[in-house]
């Protein structure tokens, strides 16, 4: 009876360790309403994480919309109390506002930053690290880990000593490994925090200095560049001067972004953080390189205001998939049960062949019980999940060794099954340095000419010379698009400080000073880029570069020969972008700052195609090679092979 007893208990709490819908059932009670509640029970999507049954915050115990909870480091908010509904808590960007909300901000007042800190809460990713003994109490309960203990428990009232206690030792080495690993993984996520450091931030109308993780969505900071190189501290959209930023945290690319103000955009234009206005967001973790001054800010830097902190950042997003996609690295997958399901069908009839002979010969039943479950056992074998796991562990570990890290590793051995590979074109099967080969359909005698960029017409060379998003730093350093600094290099022209382009020789055919003005950033939706400067004759240059196709549509005047030269290099394998400018009379500054976009991409004199030639990575052929040899397709997903 005791015994019974002490298993019904054990398996009792063994099994609101495995499933948060029988801890629900055995250890809480289900309310009849939101408002008697104290606790709420989550099912997250598959490989999102686990369930969990998590407390209530009730602020104001009589008011539905003040009840809260946090679940994954995310804060839960009422959606709807009629049905009861409950919304990640949303930032005041998530409701897309206008431009125009944000053109003359005023910062946040007192009572304001009262209201929302219990919110949002402090800017920063807490990540508790839980201790070794939690962690290996967590990983000793596990399914699969009990089994195998239930087995070396077989094994010893079967008088197998030495096999079960050396099994023994090696499950709990083995976990161990595994706990130290998930230890120091949780350890490198912490270290993504933003060390936090003083901002200059403007609250009830005046400038203070407070730490970077009291940061608040809605709060006025400026921007500027750090004595000693310092990350972005949340996700801020700038609203005056400009930024270089590297996002390399983020996107993995090295090459340094020009942020620009939202004071050129359209103030009706609905706020997209993510698509069409990234390119006015700075956000959290990526680095200033360098910042000009946007009004009134004590220290000189740019003007900008706090749309998400903490989580609700893109990097904090980042650190969620990492940490919650699946805690646990496991390889147990549907073929692994179905296995194990097949062999446990003839485990079964062999079971049932000793127990009904050993009856007939009046065997000992205790004995035929314990062989009977050990046959069964026997089919799993206790070691198939450390095998497996085993084997995930040894892909993270090689994958680690050439900074590859996995945030969802249960998928590593559904890579075995992968059998058509696809690839990026630029930077990934070609170097990123693309070789300028020169100007095509600006020869009146062969259209298929390349004509060297040295020896372009004016129209082409100052549409050139404009048409890029490079920038000079303090330093002197140009920074930008690779490909960009080549074609200013081979034209011959300089970028110099204050966005001003000059050619480099003082008897340069086409000489004169350019001063860039506004530029469009290139947009993969849009598919160009363009930039509007002015002459020294008082005239401006809108100078429009970006794929033949779209620059088609702007030209007022198509030439016959159009689509047979973009397209014949293409074939080739060449990278062909169309050029298209104009001169346009008596446009101010403040007047180019008001032109719609529209507006001046339209009208344009086709001035060439300029063609890059590709040249492939030193170890792209014997890549590609070696998949095509292991059966595996491959594909190049580019723009030039839509």
């Amino acid at each position: 009876m005791l015994t019974t007893s002490s298993v019904s208990h054990a398996l009792s709490f063994l099994v609101t360790k495995w499933n948060t819908g029988a801890r629900a059932r055995i250890t809480t009670l289900s309310a009849s309403s939101l408002e008697t509640a104290d606790r709420i029970r989550l099912i997250p999507a598959v490989h999102r994480g686990s369930g969990e049954i998590v407390p209530i915050t009730k602020r104001i115990p009589s008011d539905l919309s003040s009840y809260t909870f946090s679940y994954q480091r995310d804060t839960y908010v009422i959606k709807s109390t009629s049905p009861p509904t409950f919304e990640v808590l949303p930032y005041p960007s998530s409701s897309q506002p206008t431009l125009a909300t944000y053109r003359e901000p005023k910062g946040l007042t007192t009572s304001k930053i009262t209201e929302i800190t219990p919110l949002y809460g402090k800017n920063e990713f807490n990540i508790p690290i839980p201790s070794f003994s939690e962690l290996f109490g967590e990983h000793a309960t596990a399914p699969f880990f009990v089994f195998q203990i239930f087995c070396v428990a077989l094994w010893c009232l079967d008088e197998y000593w030495y096999y079960s206690l050396f099994t023994l030792f090696m499950l709990v080495v083995f976990e161990c490994t595994v706990v130290w690993q998930r230890l120091r993984t949780l350890t490198e996520f912490r270290t993504m925090s933003v060390v936090p450091y003083a901002v200059n931030v403007k609250r009830d109308g005046k400038w203070v200095s407070i730490q970077s993780d009291d940061l608040l969505p809605g709060d006025i900071v400026s921007i500027a560049r750090q004595p000693h190189e310092t990350t972005i501290p949340a996700d801020i959209l700038l609203v005056k001067g400009t930024c270089i930023v590297n996002e390399a945290m983020l996107s993995g690319e090295s090459t340094p972004l020009l942020k620009e103000s939202i004071q050129l955009l359209e103030p009706d234009e609905t706020l997209d953080v993510d698509v069409n206005h990234k390119n006015a967001v700075l956000f959290s973790g990526t680095k200033v390189l360098q910042a000009t001054t946007g009004g009134d800010t004590p220290d000189g830097g740019c003007l900008g205001i706090v749309l998400r902190t903490g989580f609700g950042t893109a990097q904090g997003q980042l650190v969620r998939t990492m940490i919650f996609s699946s805690e646990r690295v496991s390889a147990n997958n549907f073929e692994s049960f179905l296995f194990i399901g097949f062999l446990l069908i003839f485990a079964i009839a062999a079971s049932w062949y000793v127990w009904t002979k050993g009856i007939e010969r009046e065997l000992k039943k205790s004995k035929l019980l314990l062989d009977c479950v050990l046959i069964i056992t026997s089919v799993v074998p206790p070691e198939l999940p450390m095998e497996l796991s085993l084997a995930v562990n040894a892909s993270l570990v090689a994958l680690s060794k050439y900074a590859i890290f996995c945030t969802e590793p249960f998928r590593i051995p559904f890579a075995g099954r992968v059998d058509v590979c696809c690839f990026d074109k630029t930077g990934t099967i070609t170097a990123e340095n693309l070789v300028l080969e020169g100007v095509a359909g600006i020869d009146a005698s062969d259209h298929m000419k390349l004509v060297n960029v040295v020896e372009a017409s004016r129209e082409t060379t100052l549409c050139l010379a404009g048409a890029h998003a490079l920038v000079r730093l303090d330093d002197g350093t140009i920074v930008g698009d690779p490909m960009e600094k080549t074609t200013l290099d081979a034209l011959q022209w300089q970028l110099n400080g204050g966005d001003i382009v000059t050619p480099q020789d003082k008897s340069a055919p086409h000489r004169t000073m350019m001063h860039i003005r506004r530029r469009f950033q290139f947009s993969s939706a849009l598919k160009r880029m363009s930039t509007i400067s002015t002459l020294p004759n008082g005239k401006a240059l809108v100078s429009v570069k970006g794929a033949p196709e779209t620059i088609r549509g702007m030209l007022t005047t198509i030439p016959v020969f159009y689509d047979k030269v973009y397209k014949q290099y293409t074939k080739q394998g060449s990278r062909v972008l169309a050029l298209g400018c104009k001169e346009v009379d008596g446009l101010t500054v403040d007047k180019i700052n008001k032109l719609p976009r529209d507006q001046v991409e339209s009208n344009l004199v086709f001035s060439g195609f300029l063609v890059f030639h590709c040249p492939l990575k030193s170890d792209a052929i014997e890549s590609l090679k070696m998949l095509a040899d292991s059966s595996h397709r491959c594909i190049m997903i580019t723009g030039d092979n839509p």
